[in-house]
């Protein structure tokens, strides 16, 4: 048991190195009504990769996919079309992006101010949303998590010890997280002075990366969804 405890603990370390998390917490950090509203995304990236290990460990993953697959096979093709409209209607949404974007590039700063307190209502909700996307996105590249479950699927453990593991792999996964959110409080002013700067530029950012964004999202959409259907 110790030596599986200690297997935890290395690869939760090297798995907490999470660059979409991180980067995601230090701009929200800036942006919530309230400083410890930023604990609903830290709790949410932990539960989601806990829950994603217990439906590992037990199998369940393999059912849910098994499930998923009956429906592709039944569907697909209602499925294919739906996800080639919605592609579609991200590369209209990229032309109205760059359309609206460029008559409106001599807006006041005022105006830049109103969208930026927009941003400022992060609600919990939302922060949980991007919790639960950030981890889903850093699971394709998740070696050590992957690493983990593939010693712990080496033991034969109750189900109490198992939640044990993941408690500790998970707390252990998050602390940077939560460390950052400490020197946050303690070095804030510094950190607004950062978020400052965000503000300011945030506006400009937007219009090459909002339209960048959903041409991508559309192009990889349409692109599957075609490939998929005609070959």
């Amino acid at each position: 048991m110790f030596g599986l405890l200690a297997s935890t603990v290395v690869t939760s370390a090297a798995d907490s190195i999470n660059p979409i998390a991180i980067t995601e917490q230090f701009v929200l950090q800036g942006m919530v009504k309230r400083t410890k509203d930023i604990w609903y995304f830290i709790i949410a990236i932990g539960t989601t990769n806990f829950l994603g290990g217990l439906l590992a460990y037990f199998g369940l993953i393999s059912v849910i996919s098994e499930f998923m697959g009956g429906v592709i096979a039944r569907y697909g093709t209602t499925i294919y079309l739906i996800e080639l409209v919605i592609g579609v209607a991200f590369v209209l949404s990229t032309l109205y992006l760059v359309y609206f974007g460029f008559n409106k590039k001599t807006e006041k700063e005022d105006d830049e101010n109103k969208i930026f307190d927009k941003i400022k209502s992060v609600t919990p909700k939302s922060l949980v949303l991007l919790g639960i996307v950030a981890t889903i996105s850093e699971l394709t590249t998740a070696l050590p998590y992957f690493a983990f479950l593939s010693i712990l699927f080496n033991y034969n453990l109750e189900f109490i010890n198992v939640i044990f593991i993941m408690v500790v792999y998970n707390i252990v996964y998050s602390m940077p997280l939560i460390i950052m959110y400490i020197i946050y409080i303690k070095a804030k002013d510094k950190f607004d002075t950062i978020y400052l700067v965000i503000k300011t530029n945030m506006n400009k950012l937007s219009r090459v990366l909002a339209p960048a964004i959903t041409a991508v999202i559309g192009i990889i959409l349409i692109s599957h969804s075609a490939f998929t259907i005609y070959l």
